[in-house]
């Protein structure tokens, strides 16, 4: 039997200011939108009001498909917190296909199906009254 890492795991507040807004309020609709700095022509993560590679301040917020795959993960199997009885649960590197990658949690699917490679899918959890919080779970057909 595969261990099951369901959705539901917590999340603590984000820290919210005016130069993330465009990002919460995507995430309130269920849309993933990733920072482009205009200057330099990336996009970069995390969400933030200026970009980390040339420090310009023309952020744009276009919204992505939320598609990628996992570069690496690690199942933990011991937590402390809130995370305790949570475990086990994933944490991941996903590279999404606009090609920036994101340390994430993978939900929604089993320990047999975890690889790296494995396509996955934005989605938004919402709970405790925190905004939104990012995760990734298989792409159907995966």
């Amino acid at each position: 039997m595969s261990t099951y890492f369901p959705p539901g795991l917590p999340t603590d507040p984000p820290v919210l200011d005016p130069e993330t807004r465009p990002y919460w309020a995507a995430a309130e609709q269920d849309s993933l939108v990733v920072p482009f700095c205009t200057a330099c022509e990336q996009h970069f993560w995390y969400p933030r009001g200026f970009c980390p590679r040339c420090t310009g301040d023309a952020v744009e917020w276009p919204r992505v498909s939320g598609h990628g795959e996992i570069y690496s993960y690690s199942v933990v199997r011991r937590g402390f917190g809130a995370w305790a009885k949570h475990t086990p649960f994933v944490i991941a590197w996903v590279t999404l296909d606009i090609g920036v990658t994101v340390l994430t949690n993978v939900v929604g699917c089993t320990e047999d199906q975890l690889a790296v490679g494995l396509p996955v899918t934005a989605l938004f959890e919402a709970g405790d009254g925190n905004p939104p919080a990012l995760r990734f779970t298989p792409r159907a057909g995966s």
